[in-house]
């Protein structure tokens, strides 16, 4: 069994606190190993993430689940934009939390993240200063350089937009959006086929999902976050998941990077993007291989 409470973490900007949620196992004595968790691009804590940390809770691991700064239910402002190197320190900021807490084992610190976050999870394992005891990168954002220029209306509005949305960010101007998600052809920070049905099989409320980001993620995905930079630091136990059916963060990457990381195992799963996630397809195969792995490098 697990019990949730809401937590308020201080971040490292004044006056801005996390939003987390704490998964404690019950009826198992601490202190506990721990999963600090996030989500991938666009994302926030309810979307999907709370049955993987009820099923690592019932396995006897507490998980520490956050929104970065200024997304969900985390304060900050502009809303809805992604930075980079704050979503790590972010990450950075719950594991120190976490290993202040008695009721966790500071030595067993896990971290977890999911397509864009699972980029982070790579740059982050490779911080010899975090001494994590394992990480888990699923379907990872493996970095992309900047696409050369293209005269298509498409490329051209996005580019527009990415660098309006800059100059906004340097005046302290609001931001200028676009959709997170939408179908192919639409104008969107993913447009791949099936993202939006696999954005919707996470999303339980409408409310849950609000679609926006700050378009100068264009220039700041491909520019500031490079997770294979450093992959030859990584020294501790790694699990990477790579879905075949990838339309978003496509496989081959996933698999080269666990070539590269002497740490690293790999699971290959056969549908698309979301399909990791519960009630779609390698819902099963996902958890077993992650306890798994849990059971293997960080026992309880």
């Amino acid at each position: 069994m697990a019990s949730r409470l809401s937590k308020s973490i201080p971040s490292l900007t004044p006056g801005w606190s996390i939003d987390a949620w704490e998964y404690r196992p019950t009826g198992t004595p601490g202190p506990h190993p721990v999963i600090v968790m996030a989500n991938g691009l666009g994302c926030n804590k309810l979307l999907g993430l709370a049955a993987y940390a009820e099923e690592f809770c019932a396995a006897g691991y507490a998980c520490l689940v956050f929104d970065y700064r200024r997304w969900g239910a985390s304060d900050g402002t502009r809303r809805n934009s992604v930075y980079v190197s704050e979503q790590q320190d972010d990450y950075r900021t719950v594991i120190k939390y976490a290993r202040q807490q008695p009721q966790y084992d500071p030595q067993r610190v896990i971290i977890w993240g999911f397509s864009f976050a699972g980029g982070h999870i790579l740059t982050l394992a490779s911080d010899p200063a975090l001494n994590v005891a394992a990480s888990m990168a699923h379907n990872p954002y493996c970095g992309r350089p900047l696409p050369p220029f293209q005269f298509n209306r498409r490329y051209i509005t996005l580019f527009t937009l990415g660098l309006l949305d800059l100059i906004a960010d340097f005046m302290r101007l609001p931001p200028v959006y676009i959709r997170t998600v939408a179908p192919p052809g639409v104008l969107a920070a993913l447009s791949a086929p099936g993202a939006v049905e696999g954005f919707g099989s996470v999303t339980k409320d409408p409310n849950d999902f609000p679609n926006q980001i700050a378009a100068s993620i264009f220039f700041r995905a491909p520019l500031h976050h490079r997770p294979r930079d450093a992959l030859h630091l990584i020294r501790r136990p790694i699990l990477l998941t790579a879905a075949r059916g990838d339309r978003i963060c496509p496989p081959a990457p996933v698999v080269e990077t666990s070539r590269v990381v002497p740490t690293a195992e790999l699971v290959e799963v056969s549908g698309d993007h979301f399909d990791i996630f519960k009630g779609n397809a390698d819902w099963e195969q996902a958890t077993g291989s992650q306890l798994a792995f849990l059971r293997k490098h960080v026992p309880v």
